[in-house]
């Protein structure tokens, strides 16, 4: 099933294949078959889980399902949504096949460059990474219209993602290929790392006798609250609590309760130690003595 240049006309938006089925695939696919695109073809592992998420995408937005190994420069854009560790090889299985020249792969790590597609790029492909900075997990699909995304690579490729995020109504920024990597860590903080405090949090509610789920109730309004105040006034607007206080004594039982939770007073230091560099506080050098003498 090869799409030509007609057929791009023909739709009105060029055509693309998707490389992988993963959660990012899954919520990219319907959204351009949505913004006009048509999905040429849906690539896959050849494994059982593998086959049976790419060939639910591919029914959803009426592509051909394919294994990787015979994705062939078959549409005028080849979307690689594969991990960071697997690009590389990914690129470079791809490219033993011919025709790639003025083709467009785009990849969507968030720390990797557009250079990991460097075996594309010798093939004749104008590359790009197109990495829409939002969490992917089973059973829920963002709104990307509401998601930014960073690109950064060859002119033509990077027009290409351009007008692809314009279409999805989204918003699009350059990032430079050196900034990439803390640029993913921004995210990681935004994201998984909240998460991973959470859980730290979970723990402290189960030393104080709540269980998991009645610790996400009981912080769930003071964490949405939190976000907002965050969002609408900065990090000083939403600072509260012993910590800005300077309640030196509150802070001193919390570090002596907090060694009942495994990995709690770890956590509870290095997040106060970070805040006290930007956060308004009293009793700031009171406070860093107390973390470094408990």
């Amino acid at each position: 099933m090869a799409a030509s240049r007609k057929s791009a006309s023909k739709y009105g938006s060029p055509s693309i294949t998707l490389v992988g089925s993963g959660n990012l695939a899954s919520a990219l696919g319907p959204a351009l078959r949505k913004a006009g695109y048509r999905i040429d073809a849906v690539a896959s592992r050849n494994m059982p889980e593998s086959r049976k998420r790419a060939a639910n995408l591919a029914k959803k937005t009426g592509a051909k399902l394919v294994t990787l190994e015979d994705v062939a420069p078959q549409s005028d854009i080849t979307w690689i949504c594969h991990t960071d560790d697997a690009l590389n090889s990914t690129a470079r299985l791809l490219a033993k096949h011919a025709g790639w020249k003025n083709r467009i792969v785009l990849h969507s790590s968030g720390a990797l460059t557009s250079d990991v597609l460097s075996p594309l790029k010798r093939a004749g492909a104008h590359v790009a990474s197109l990495h829409p900075m939002m969490t992917f997990v089973p059973g829920t699909v963002p709104d990307l219209s509401k998601v930014p995304f960073a690109m950064e690579g060859d002119a033509k490729a990077v027009a290409a993602a351009r007008q692809i995020v314009r279409r999805l109504g989204a918003e699009v920024f350059t990032i430079k290929k050196q900034n990439k990597v803390l640029y993913h860590a921004l995210g990681s903080f935004s994201s998984p790392m909240v998460v991973a405090a959470l859980v730290t949090t979970e723990r402290v509610g189960q030393a104080a006798g709540l269980s998991r789920a009645q610790s996400r109730k009981i912080i769930g309004p003071i964490l949405h609250q939190t976000l907002r105040n965050y969002l609408q006034g900065g990090p000083a607007a939403a600072f509260s609590g012993p910590i800005k206080r300077g309640d030196l004594d509150t802070v001193r039982r919390h570090l002596r309760e907090l060694k009942r939770v495994p990995g709690a007073v770890e956590v509870y230091r290095a997040l106060v130690k970070s805040g006290m560099r930007d956060l308004p506080a009293k009793k700031k050098k009171e406070l860093l003595e107390l973390l470094a003498a408990d």
